[in-house]
């Protein structure tokens, strides 16, 4: 019995020594063990969550090179090597052919920045709004490297008078004053050399062509034309003159409506109107015989205006009646 008790008492502490010795060596010993594995694991996955950021970041980086060598490619502007005041000022002289009552132009010199240079030059003149539009359109849009800056415009109107027929004409223009920059001598790379032959000196837009370069769409660019002139007034101060001896129905005797025309006495004799004639600052709108009814639209400057004249069909000598009096000859006439 004492050596069974003996021999369990010394596996009792066996078993002891041995869980103290395990539990020693796990939480004490290997603590530092295990921390640093920890860490490494840690490593590991910051690692790898870096790798998988660098192939999205790849990705990325794939896509902007391709999408920087398609606006290479397809690049619209181009910087010539090397360009003279010459070229320039007939490149000008082109686009200013039509509308244009005057251009002057006038050299400011050349300027190095950045690794590129331009010419300026100092324009300004007098043009019909829309010539005036289509070329800024011109040197804003075409592959020539051209910018226009400090636009100044103002109205003005101008009346000549024919010396032979003593009529006067009214032109509504537009002064401008404004700076031309024409760039040339870009950084390296580019220019591109191959292109400058097939350019022509002057383009023709709204779709320019290259030889191996795409077209630009019309839609990517602004509106050709403008939509309005917003210098020609609306109303304006003066009527226009009678400069072609059309008949003016506010003067003019409606005496008779034959045939679907009107007939008006005037002071150089008879004169037959249909719907659509036109009228001095207008036309003839409608014509009922039935009613002995004649309406005329006129726009007197801006403001238009409906004149009816009507035939009194039970007395001859009152033939005018509607929106206008009757003027101090018919009224003679009347009486």
């Amino acid at each position: 019995m004492y050596n069974v008790g003996t021999n369990q008492l010394v596996l009792l502490l066996c078993v002891v020594l041995v869980t103290s010795t395990g539990t020693y060596l796990t939480y004490f010993r290997q603590a530092s063990t295990l921390d640093s594995l920890q860490e490494e694991v840690q490593a590991k996955e910051k690692e790898q969550e870096r790798v998988q950021q660098m192939y999205t970041q790849l990705a990325s980086t794939r896509q902007q090179a391709k999408e920087a060598v398609r606006q290479w490619q397809t690049r619209y502007k181009l910087f010539p090597e090397t360009i003279s005041t010459p070229e320039i000022v007939g490149y000008l002289t082109e686009l200013t052919q039509n509308g244009f009552k005057t251009f002057d132009i006038q050299t400011a010199g050349a300027q190095s920045r950045d690794g590129y240079s331009f010419h300026t030059f100092r324009a300004s003149g007098k043009a019909y709004f829309y010539h005036l539009y289509r070329f800024l359109w011109k040197i804003e849009n075409n592959r020539s490297f051209y910018r226009v800056r400090n636009v100044q415009l103002n109205h003005v109107d101008e009346r000549t008078t024919d010396e032979e027929t003593g009529r006067t004409d009214m032109d509504i223009l537009v002064s401008f004053d404004m700076q031309i920059d024409a760039f040339y001598g870009a950084p390296g790379g580019i220019q591109d050399d191959a292109l400058q032959p097939a350019v022509p000196e002057v383009e023709r837009l709204p779709v320019a062509r290259t030889n191996h370069r795409p077209p630009v769409p019309s839609h990517v660019l602004p509106d050709a034309k403008p939509e309005l002139d917003p210098f020609y007034p609306i109303v304006m101060q003066e009527i226009p003159p009678n400069e072609y001896g059309r008949l003016n129905v506010e003067t003019a005797t409606l005496t008779s409506i034959v045939q679907g025309q009107a007939v008006f006495k005037t002071e150089d004799g008879f004169k037959r109107l249909g719907e659509g004639d036109r009228v001095y600052l207008g036309r003839i709108v409608d014509v009922d015989p039935e009613k002995g009814k004649v309406v005329a639209r006129l726009n007197k400057g801006g403001i238009v205006d409906t004149v009816e004249l009507e035939l009194d069909l039970g007395s001859p000598l009152d033939r005018v009646r509607g929106t206008r009096q009757a003027t101090p000859i018919e009224k003679n006439q009347n009486n």
